[in-house]
């Protein structure tokens, strides 16, 4: 009977890691990120590695030999375009080689982060239910390959059938091997999305079990249980250390290759409706909303982990309040302990140290894309469009009157 019970548990702790299959086999098949299913060797995932490294440097080649010899790639014609539409391909191009090469070096690091939240999984089971396979969790899920695969290779077949047609002379490889970048970089961030919303849900059923605890009356028996929610606690804080350990530096290539999308993009459309020219305006919208999308989703999804575990120590205080008549010490030292643990284990999500990922640091992102925005405009000059009206009139003229004025421009001009 045991054996069959031990064996339950173990099916129930593997569904956690099977409910995530379908992103991790996208991320996998994509190339980026740490995220790998178990069953394949290292040989196989390097391998596909290095068709993605080869993908990457075909892209960087066509955009150095557009950037040397190909000025017209550029559509608007000013210098600080230039140098923010070459900062932005050098930094998404070194996050794409950084986020094929991250699954390699950290090759073991996925295992690792799934064995420990299956072992936190089976000692909060034993203390409450927990569904492994939240609805949220599942529609997450398959809104994130959804979006992925609108990218590549939905967005970018539109794009080069769009321009073949309508616009042939600016359909540039670089262009379409863009989204190819945009999809690695989405699917990457939305692995590290869902396992945050792991974390946060873990933290759910934390705070539950404390809540649960007005229904206990025994002191030396609610003692033990807070000392279990300690570990418990102290469980999910070791997978946040982990978590920002792997996904400090790519959280950070993520925030610069945002801002410098958004900001070369939103100054690139900015500068092609002062000279009338909207070729390129729809495309750089769907862009720069999606790089928008992408960090503002993994501030926000790390600020509710971090609420969550910041109401951790609200209710605690709030059941020790609550029950005053307890006999001995034993609850009132066991509630201090966890608060110490509380200050000391603090859940924050960083970018190496750097900033911390939450709401407040997105408020500053969008604070300072307008602030840069406002700057590079400064220094734009756009061309100057003739105005329609004054085309039309000339375009009526007579002829004997065209020639005149074009004698008359010439001698100013001698």
């Amino acid at each position: 009977m045991e054996d069959k019970i031990n064996a339950s548990i173990e099916d129930n702790s593997l569904s956690t890691e099977y409910t995530l299959r379908p992103i991790v086999y996208t991320s996998w098949l994509f190339g980026v990120g740490v995220a790998r299913p178990r069953k394949y060797s290292k040989a196989l995932t390097i391998f596909i590695r290095i068709i993605h490294l080869i993908l990457c440097s075909i892209n960087v080649a066509y955009g150095a030999n557009i950037f040397i010899y190909d000025s017209t790639m550029y559509s608007i014609d000013s210098y600080v375009f230039k140098f923010l539409y070459s900062m932005n391909r050098v930094m998404c191009w070194v996050s794409a080689y950084y986020y094929v090469c991250h699954g390699i070096w950290q090759y073991d690091k996925w295992p690792e982060l799934m064995d420990k939240i299956k072992e936190l999984d089976q000692k909060i089971r034993k203390e409450i239910f927990m569904n492994n396979r939240p609805r949220v969790l599942i529609i997450v899920e398959a809104l994130a390959i959804l979006i992925t695969f609108v990218c590549c290779p939905l967005s970018l077949i539109a794009h080069a059938l769009y321009y073949y047609f309508v616009y042939p002379e600016i359909l540039f490889t670089t262009d379409l091997l863009f989204y190819y970048i945009l999809a690695q970089s989405l699917i990457n961030s939305f692995v590290f999305d869902v396992i945050v919303y792991m974390l946060y849900y873990r933290f759910q059923k934390i705070n539950k079990l404390i809540s649960q605890l007005n229904e206990l009356f025994d002191a030396q028996t609610i003692a033990l249980k807070i000392r279990r929610i300690r570990e418990l606690h102290n469980g999910t804080c070791d997978l946040i250390d982990m978590v920002n350990d792997v996904y400090g530096l790519p959280l950070l290539l993520c925030w610069g290759s945002s801002f410098t999308m958004i900001v070369t993009t939103q100054f690139r459309i900015y500068a092609a409706i002062m000279e009338n020219n909207y070729r390129f305006i729809m495309v750089h919208n769907f862009w720069w909303i999606l790089y928008t999308m992408q960090f503002s989703l993994i501030c926000w999804i790390c600020t509710l982990a971090r609420e969550e575990s910041e109401r951790t120590g609200i209710i605690i205080y709030s059941f020790l309040l609550n029950r005053n008549n307890l006999d001995g010490d034993y609850v009132r030292n066991e509630v201090n302990d966890f608060s110490t643990q509380l200050q000391q284990h603090r859940v924050v999500f960083t970018a190496c140290n750097f900033f911390e990922i939450n709401n407040e640091l997105f408020s500053g992102f969008v604070g300072i894309i307008v602030t840069y925005l406002v700057i590079f405009i400064q220094f734009y000059k756009p061309k100057s469009v003739p105005d329609a009206n004054v085309m039309k009139s000339v375009a009526f003229l007579p002829k004997w009157c065209n020639d005149s004025m074009a004698q008359y421009n010439d001698s100013i001009s001698n």
